[in-house]
This record gives structure tokens, C-alpha cells and sequence, in this order.
């Protein structure tokens, strides 16, 4: 008597096919059939057919009975990016003069995150807002807030109150050495909003550029047309500030 291996292959009509696994099973050759369905196995070594769908469904389901997540985790493991929980802003509130400017830092936690940034501000006739650098355009209070783009509650503000300069009691002048004073300079190259002294740059202000030109006090730093150095000016040179460019690149430049 030879006794030979086969599987059951009779999909929908046997347990074993069905329900299980391939079972190896050891028959007669002369009866060479499933022990279940009573059908011919297929010998052990020759390619059985592709099993059902349902049976790929089943070991699906299975995978979530026995793993509790497991099947979710089976289908989803793909997308390991994290995604932002928090967002924080350098600061909740500040103090500005007209013609001063100010530049926030938001932080998206975890530090994995990839997130895009949303800047808003509550009354863009007092304070605007753009990549988080805030002007002060006229007297008030405006809120300046940032959120992550899609991410609803996912958002910090900071409060701005905008004053008038006033001059302090010894101050002169401009031109008889006095202090300084908060007004709009047109270079021709460039446009400057802040403090001045004697007719120049002098204090906090931005230099917005209208053609590209050397970034005075610099030694060969250059600003193209449309970008703005925002920082600490003396004599109508650059002390030290931050370039920022139209590419979103933040440079910082300070006096040679």
C-alpha cells in the first residue's frame, strides 16, 4: 500500500480548504482523497491554485481578533510622519511704536512634524503680519495669531499694543545732534520705517528694498528688490538685523 501526501483543494465544498490553513494530509494512493469532503487532494509538490478571497479576508479578520490593533497597524504602518500637537509663539504679548516691527517664532511640537503656517492678524490697519514679521502701522491693539494650516485648534496669538513715540524732554532736533525720532525715510534703493537721527537710520526700523543694493554698513551683503532687513540701525548703517529674503530664507547681517 503507498502512502502518498496531499492538500484539499475543493475551495467552498470542504472545512479543511475552507477555514484552515493548507493541511498536509496522507492518503492511500488508491484512495487518494480529503478525509473531510471525501474529493481528490492534490499531491504534495505540485502547485495547488490560489486560495478564494474570502480566505485572504478571513486571515485579515483574523489578524484583528488576535492582534486587537493589529490589522490596522497591518494596513496603516505606512504613514509613520508625526503630526503636530502643539504650537507655541516666543511670546504672548508686546509693545510696539508706530514704524516699529517685530518678528515672532512659532515652535511645532513634536520636533518631527512637518506642519505649514498660517499667520493672521485680528486688524491689519494697526499691525500687519507676514512669515511672523509684524509692523506697527498705527495706534492700537491688534492680535497676531498663527496657525497650523488644516489643524483646527491647533493655534497660539500674541497681543500687540501700538503707541505713538513720544520725544522724550531732551531730545533736540534733527540735525543739532538731538535724539531720535519715529518716521518714513525714502532712500531711492530702498524705503526705511522707524527710528531716525539726523535724517538717517538710527534706533529700530525696516529697510525695504526697491532694487537690489549693498546692505548699508555691510561689507558685501547684498538685498534684491521686494526683501527688507529688519534690526538695530546707527548712522544709517545696519548695526545688526535679519535679511529676510523672498525664497523664506532669514539671513542675519550686522555691521563690517
Amino acid at each position: 500500500m503507498a502512502i502518498k501526501k496531499g492538500i484539499c483543494k475543493n475551495y467552498g465544498e470542504c472545512d479543511i480548504a475552507d477555514t484552515k490553513p493548507p493541511v498536509v494530509q496522507e492518503a492511500d494512493s488508491t484512495n487518494f482523497v480529503c478525509e473531510e469532503c471525501g474529493k481528490p487532494l492534490t499531491e504534495c509538490g505540485k502547485t495547488p491554485p490560489p486560495p478564494p478571497i474570502k480566505i485572504i479576508l478571513a486571515a485579515i479578520a483574523g489578524l484583528a481578533v488576535i492582534g486587537g490593533g493589529g490589522a490596522y497597524y497591518f494596513l496603516s504602518s505606512g504613514d509613520t510622519t508625526p503630526q503636530p500637537e502643539q504650537i507655541t509663539l516666543t511670546k504672548s504679548a508686546s509693545e510696539l511704536n508706530v514704524g516699529q516691527a517685530d518678528t515672532l517664532q512659532a515652535t511645532v511640537t513634536p520636533e518631527e512634524a512637518t506642519a505649514q503656517l498660517e499667520w493672521t492678524s485680528s486688524d491689519v490697519n494697526i499691525v500687519s503680519v507676514e512669515n511672523g514679521v509684524v509692523k506697527a502701522l498705527a495706534e492700537g491693539k491688534a492680535q497676531v495669531s498663527v496657525q497650523v494650516t488644516g489643524a483646527e485648534g491647533l493655534t497660539d496669538v500674541c497681543t500687540y499694543t501700538v503707541t505713538k513715540k513720544e520725544k522724550d524732554s531732551d531730545e533736540g532736533k534733527d540735525g543739532e545732534g538731538g535724539g531720535t525720532t519715529s518716521t518714513g525715510i525714502n532712500l531711492g534703493y530702498a524705503s526705511y520705517q522707524g527710528d531716525t537721527k539726523n535724517g538717517k537710520p538710527h534706533g529700530n526700523g525696516t529697510l525695504m528694498f526697491k532694487s537690489r543694493h549693498l546692505i548699508p554698513g555691510t561689507k558685501d551683503s547684498y538685498a534684491e528688490a521686494g526683501e527688507q532687513v529688519i534690526g538695530a540701525f546707527r548712522d544709517g548703517e545696519i548695526n545688526m538685523g535679519t535679511l529676510y529674503q523672498k525664497n523664506g530664507n532669514r539671513v542675519v547681517v550686522k555691521h563690517k
